[in-house]
């Protein structure tokens, strides 16, 4: 299965692929809760689990060189744009699997009583059974890099910082670009260019 995330096309195994903020359960009960988000994809594949959230800020990364610091610290330093309430990218994605998988319990709570729910459903089911972690993977795509610190060590920082805030979870959290990524959930073909 192929679909288009910010200019990216995620190629997905026959693996089931959930396109979260296009599913019916979130876009008519859970989009309901103010300040509702969630990541971009929902994947199992060979009995795992991942929440995938897609940042391509390729051709945009200094308009969002703020928010590759962690815990908004940067925000103090570079000012967003007029009206831009996002946050740094390690508080955005840690909310972001937060509210997803406050979502899937939901999904699974409505379960046979909600036809919309079903399929959200069943990629949560196995998350109340322990064992396996779920996979947390920020996609983070564009050129960042300072004389200071490389890419790698920005992702690094980022990953460390969301680790932390997901502490309260068993996953395994990742910050990977097309250079780093293991193809164990998806492969990628670059489109275009996208503000993320």
């Amino acid at each position: 299965m192929e679909i288009e995330e910010s200019g990216i096309s995620f190629i997905f195994r026959n693996d089931r692929v959930v396109k979260f903020d296009d599913s019916e359960f979130y876009r008519r009960y859970f989009n309901c809760l103010p300040h509702s988000k969630g990541v971009d994809f929902i994947c199992e594949s060979e009995g795992k689990r991942a929440l995938i959230e897609v940042k391509n800020c390729r051709g945009h990364e200094a308009e969002n060189v703020w928010r590759i610091g962690t815990d908004n610290a940067k925000r103090d330093v570079i000012t967003p744009s007029p009206g831009d309430e996002r946050e740094s990218l390690d508080i955005e994605m840690s909310l972001k699997a937060a509210m997803t998988i406050a979502c899937l319990c939901g999904a699974l709570s409505k379960g046979s009583g909600c036809f919309h729910a079903g399929k959200l459903s069943e990629l949560c089911r196995p998350l109340g059974a322990g064992g396996e972690p779920l996979y947390i993977i920020l996609f983070l795509e564009g050129d960042f890099f300072f004389e200071t610190r490389s890419k790698k060590m920005i992702m690094d920082r980022l990953q460390t910082s969301i680790r932390k805030k997901l502490s309260w979870l068993n996953c395994s959290v990742s910050v990977m670009d097309s250079s780093t990524y293991k193809k164990k959930f998806f492969t990628i073909r670059q489109n275009q260019a996208e503000s993320c």
